[in-house]
């Protein structure tokens, strides 16, 4: 066991999800280079912070979860690679990281699973946070996750609502999915819930028993998968997210409020906020001529982009596509971007 984690007596495992896009943040992220790769200026990639965030538990592992076509873009120095043979969403990707810790590092770890395309620069905090959620999932021998403390009434996000408190976190009361506006205003000033962050840390043994009662077809896909390199089962699997599939059905759930900066990167707004601003508060990717803007992103790669004027949008001028929106609307895309890649598809 690595000496940094001693002090929890408690092995941990880190699994890496990095399916899907982002379709919000279309063009700049897009099938060919899906949001964690996308380089963020100075920032980097978000897949590379995750890696970064990964290895600060000092773990038995770090493992990447990706489809065939994304794993050369997932290859790091001590960073297992585990193909996922089509996207069936969050559950089939959690079964595969879980029979895969079994059999490197035995049931009796902790597998911890992130995301690969959140930001969270607070790496110190976000260890500290997870080691403590990784103790409380094994001592409890349930599941964990870390929750967000909202900051206005999201409509995006699912939310937990708590329940008793329980050792430093709180057991798990409900889970309550994306709601209307009004709904999430009052989630927000009752002070009970949190946003659900996908970030969860569950006991492999105690995983491995609730996915064979909840969805034992996704156990044992992941099982053929694995063990045999029998993908045919997986790619027969319908598609199910971890917290419709195993969380939401379970009871013994406990959630960490997390006390670190997080973005999921979600839309355009959210990606401007965590990027550096020049002295008009504008953030710039690429080489885009900028006249008279103010408070607005700019992403370009071609030196005849021109940006004049704009006050608090966003402006994408790239190869694959162009994109101009007010800040504060872009989440507002999804549909029109769907439509695109359904015409290109054909």
């Amino acid at each position: 066991m690595n000496a940094k984690n001693s002090v929890n007596n408690v092995k941990c495992v880190v699994a890496i999800l990095a399916g899907g896009f982002g379709t919000r943040l279309w063009p700049l992220s897009n099938p060919e280079v899906p949001k964690p790769f996308i380089r963020l200026g100075t920032i980097g990639t978000l897949y590379d912070e995750a890696i970064r965030r990964a290895f600060s538990i000092s773990p038995e592992m770090v493992l990447t979860v990706a489809s065939e076509k994304l794993l050369p873009f997932c290859k790091r120095e001590n960073v297992q690679l585990l193909k996922e043979p089509c996207a069936k969403n969050t559950a089939p990707a959690v079964a595969l990281a879980g029979i895969y810790a079994k059999e490197r590092i035995g049931d009796d770890c902790v597998l911890i699973v992130l995301p690969a395309d959140h930001s969270i620069p607070e790496t110190d905090k976000f260890r500290e946070r997870f080691l403590t959620l990784a103790k409380l999932s094994r001592d409890k021998n349930g599941f964990g996750l870390m929750g967000i403390k909202p900051t206005y009434p999201a409509t995006g996000y699912g939310y937990i609502e708590v329940g008793e408190e329980a050792e430093k976190g709180f057991k798990v009361k409900s889970f309550r999915e994306k709601p209307d506006y009004k709904t999430a205003e009052t989630m927000l000033k009752s002070g009970n819930f949190l946003w659900n962050s996908g970030m969860f840390a569950f006991p492999v043994d105690v995983l491995l028993k609730e996915m064979d009662l909840l969805c034992p077809d996704y156990l044992e896909a992941a099982e053929k998968c694995v063990l045999e390199n029998n993908e045919e089962p997986f790619k027969n699997l319908k598609p199910d997210s971890i917290d419709y599939a195993v969380m939401e059905k379970a009871k013994n759930v406990y959630v960490l409020r997390a006390d670190f900066k997080w973005s999921d990167v979600g839309n355009f707004k959210s990606l401007y906020e965590i990027l550096p601003k020049d002295e008009q508060g504008n953030a710039v990717i690429g080489n885009a001529k900028v006249e008279n803007c103010s408070n607005s992103l700019i992403i370009s790669d071609r030196e005849e982009g021109i940006a004049r004027e704009l006050n608090s949008m966003v402006f994408v001028s790239l190869k694959e596509g162009s994109l101009c929106t007010p800040l504060d609307k872009s989440e507002g895309i999804k549909k029109a971007v769907e439509e695109i890649l359904k015409r290109g598809a054909k």
